[in-house]
């Protein structure tokens, strides 16, 4: 069924690539999240009208697009949202550039591939005559990248799904999520004889390891230090001067921020920079010592873990200067069997006076029974068109599936796949596109119809 839509598929989700759907300030009504994503929101509408099925918009916070009736709905939650481009790549992020069966740009498989591949799924069933018994919406999300508006405005007007998926994480079924807390930690800059920090600034979102980390310092004429402490903690930096004094550009590797691990930060980089200029006192060296270039925090007293969902991990995703104060924004995802409250308290009682903790927010962690039917049924799905046994997992990264009652996150990773969310070059080859399509139309006619 799938094949036929082929190419249908692979141009609209080249298209709704090449909207940079980054968000704003609002653009005025109906553009909650600026032009670009009320752009990309209209366009999947359009494209569901066009493939015969009902939309509506919900005031440019989210949207749905609905196929059936009846007494339950099923929810298959996407959002066309994207994290900022960033440095680094090799083609234009949002060119949805074709190149040897790989198509790039920013939301290639977070989220857009994926979302364009659950809509063209959901035709060629109704295409082949298939009639569902619940109500089908995939719901199109707007705001999943920074606060999740777009759901809590969504959800009292639509009413909560039944049941639903994501495809927003990885394969085989991840019935395990931990919860996510954002905080700012800040304090007054304390600066060493003879060099000055004027400015410091790293990151686009707490959410992304941080691929650049800017650093403006006055007071220093030999640039022969800088080069020997770039050398010694292993650091790619660029030096620019000026007549106002020398910065420093340091080079990381971007990330998604559940998975520090598997990025560079530059913020890291610049801390020991800072450090090894002799920054001993104040919240640099609160930083560079009690996270530096740690995941686990430790150094935070919140090193902590369970046996469902694995270690805690905290990253330094935005670091910025007010005046004389200096601020880090800390992406922290802790295991199911803690909560909100139990994390903070920790991170409060191992801070020192001179250092200020702000709760910017979270989402608590997810857990649902590996013997629940949604489960049971998802496993057999992927079973069936894999050839391969349907584990499930554990993630540190937060997916729409928190906001229902009886939802998971199933794919778009494969085993073994890069993970390249919010990473440059990220990409999704036009044969997994295809295969994604093959497995959610499978998914969506079994939970459709859960009698069958």
């Amino acid at each position: 069924m799938i094949i036929a839509k082929r190419d249908e598929l692979i141009q609209a989700t080249q298209e709704v690539i090449r909207i940079a759907s980054v968000k704003e300030p609002g653009a005025g009504q109906g553009k909650p999240f600026g032009p670009g994503i009320a752009q990309a929101l209209d366009y999947v509408l359009a494209k569901g009208r066009e493939l015969g099925f009902k939309t509506e918009n919900f005031d440019g916070y989210a949207g749905h697009i609905e196929y059936g009736d009846g007494p339950e709905t099923l929810g298959i939650l996407v959002h066309l949202d994207v994290v900022p481009a960033g440095e680094g790549w090799s083609v234009d992020p949002f060119g949805g550039e074709l190149v040897e069966g790989k198509l790039y740009g920013r939301g290639a498989i977070d989220d857009k591939g994926p979302a364009m591949a659950v809509l063209y799924a959901l035709a060629a069933l109704k295409d082949s005559g298939w009639q569902p018994q619940r109500r089908i919406r995939i719901i199109l999300g707007c705001d999943e990248e920074s606060g999740w508006e777009c759901m809590n405005h969504y959800l009292p007007l639509a009413g909560k799904p039944e049941v639903g998926f994501t495809p927003d994480a990885e394969f085989p079924v991840i019935n395990s999520e931990k919860g996510i807390l954002m905080v700012e930690l800040s304090g007054r800059l304390q600066n060493p004889q003879g060099v000055t920090l004027a400015d410091i600034r790293g990151g686009n979102r707490p959410n992304m390891v941080p691929d650049r980390c800017r650093v403006k310092l006055t007071g220093l004429e030999d640039e022969g230090p800088l080069v020997k402490g770039a050398a010694k903690i292993g650091a790619k930096m660029d030096i620019e001067r000026d007549d106002s004094g020398i910065t420093l550009v340091f080079k990381g590797v971007s990330a998604h921020g559940s998975t520090p691990e598997t990025g560079v930060n530059a913020i890291s980089y610049a801390l020991a920079m800072l450090d090894d200029l002799g920054f001993a006192q104040g919240i640099i060296s609160y930083l560079y010592n009690n996270i530096g270039f740690s995941h686990d925090g430790r150094g935070l007293n919140i090193e902590v873990k369970d046996g469902v969902s694995g270690p805690l991990t905290a990253n330094m995703g935005v670091i910025f200067m007010e005046g004389e104060t200096v601020k880090v924004l800390v992406d922290i995802r802790y295991p199911v069997s803690y909560t909100q409250e139990q994390i903070v308290e920790r991170l409060r009682a191992g801070l020192p006076r001179d250092v200020s903790l702000s709760v910017l927010g979270g989402h608590g962690p997810l857990y649902v029974e590996g013997d629940s039917p949604l489960i049971q049924v998802l496993q057999r799905v992927y079973e069936k068109h894999t050839g391969e046994e349907a584990r499930l997992l554990s993630i540190g990264g937060g997916t729409y599936a928190r906001a229902l009652d009886n939802a998971v996150a199933f794919g778009p990773v494969f085993p073994g796949q890069p993970e390249l969310a919010h990473q440059p070059d990220e990409y999704i080859t036009t044969s997994h596109l295809v295969k994604l399509a093959e497995i959610y139309s499978d998914a969506i006619a079994k939970l459709g119809r859960p009698d069958k």
